[in-house]
């Protein structure tokens, strides 16, 4: 199998590189992620200036491909499968994140952008996030999330269908076949509990925005904010609390079926008309 694989912080952060590392060496490995950090950039692409995509020779082990881009995963993923990789690639993977993505990250996280984009492109795809280390903690134990993925990879072609690959004869021709994102605690793998399959929950911050003051006394603002604790029985937010890797399947299409329902049983908009 051919795995490439990308993130958002950055080619040398530690998080791909136990993601790389776990990979077995009967597998291709392709890396394409941005040279820098690249956090909190959602599905952005680079378009008002050109990408650079620098390649790295014998990054960790011998036989991985790996190229520096200077742009977003999104950058990244598109370049890579477009122009970079010119062998197939069968799957995608993005992570391992430095934080979880849970709940209303999911809009924000580069990491999940980066799968979402192989989604999109017709790519089987897999996000993994480890959580954040918990108050008075320090560091990332990427052990759990990396395990999982070694887990995972056998099991893929059964996931999609062992002649899906590629195959525009997808149920939606628009997507990929397996969209998935994955969240591990932040704990060595002897302390994980299992694996729950979960939907995505509510994440909602408070104190998104902390005015501040810069040398010369001109406000600044901080973009950050904490998470007050919310009841999420059932969801992937409350997964990893109980110290569950969490799995949530995702897909393209956001519309609220329920409203829509009601807007056509009111027809309320079937006598909107332009005016003259």
């Amino acid at each position: 199998m051919h795995i490439l694989i990308t993130n958002d912080d950055g080619l040398w952060a530690q998080g791909i590189q136990a993601l790389v590392a776990v990979i077995p060496l009967e597998h291709r490995v392709s890396v394409v992620a941005p040279a820098s950090p690249q956090s909190a950039k959602g599905h952005s692409l680079t378009m008002h200036k050109p990408l650079r995509a620098n390649r790295v020779e014998e990054y960790l082990r011998p036989g991985v491909d790996a190229w520096a881009v200077s742009g977003t995963p999104v950058d990244c993923v598109m370049i890579g499968l477009d122009a970079l990789v010119t062998e197939r690639v069968d799957v995608v993977f993005s992570g391992i994140n430095h934080g979880s993505n849970l709940g209303d990250d999911l809009p924000y996280s580069g990491t999940v952008s980066g799968a979402y984009e192989a989604f999109l492109s017709g790519y089987p795809s897999i996000a993994f996030s480890t959580a954040f280390p918990e108050s008075g903690g320090s560091g990332f134990n990427f052990e759990p999330a990396a395990w999982f993925a070694r887990h995972l990879l056998p099991r893929i072609p059964d996931l999609i269908g062992t002649n899906s690959f590629l195959v525009k004869t997808f149920t939606n021709p628009l997507n990929g076949t397996l969209f998935l994102n994955v969240n591990a605690p932040n704990c060595p793998l002897s302390s994980v509990r299992g694996v729950k399959l979960a939907p995505q929950g509510r994440r909602r911050y408070a104190h998104r925005v902390t005015p501040s003051t810069d040398q010369f006394g001109g406000p600044i603002y901080w973009i950050g904010g904490d998470v007050p604790p919310i009841e999420q029985q059932g969801t992937d937010v409350n997964a990893v609390e109980e110290g569950y890797i969490s799995v949530t399947p995702l897909g393209i299409d956001i519309t609220d079926y329920v409203l829509l329902e009601k807007l056509q049983a009111l027809d309320a908009f079937g006598s909107c008309l332009p005016s003259d």
